[in-house]
């Protein structure tokens, strides 16, 4: 298990030019979005913004603006720019501006579905 000290190392280290934050809309389909090394403190501390309009099955949200919270455990490193730098990938959480969990969050109701289970 990675811990965000782990990952802004690794980040530091081994020139990590890119890292993708994952996240899954209402229909089970993956989304990403890319930024730089220098925003990885930001997201860990605060997310990173998304226009929730523009996200199928979140478009009728009365807030357009959603977090990005990534998960230190699910860093993976991609492996196809191993020549001019590493392009990482952490699976994220949705939540609002307020940092509560969104309701349409699939990772947030896989996870309550394994807890009840």
């Amino acid at each position: 298990m990675y811990t965000v000290d782990d990952v802004m190392k690794f980040a530091e280290q081994e020139d990590v030019r890119f890292i993708r934050l994952t996240f899954f809309d209402i229909y089970g389909h993956q989304k990403n979005i890319s930024i730089l090394p220098d925003q990885l403190e930001r997201a860990f501390a605060r997310g990173i913004a998304i226009d929730a309009f523009a996200v199928g099955g979140f478009e009728n949200e009365r807030h357009g603006d959603l977090y990005l919270k990534p998960d230190p455990s699910t860093f993976t490193i991609l492996p196809w720019r191993s020549v001019d730098g590493s392009v990482v990938l952490m699976i994220c959480s949705l939540v609002y501006p307020d940092g509560t969990p969104f309701e349409k969050d699939m990772r947030a109701r896989l996870k309550q579905a394994v807890q009840d289970a």
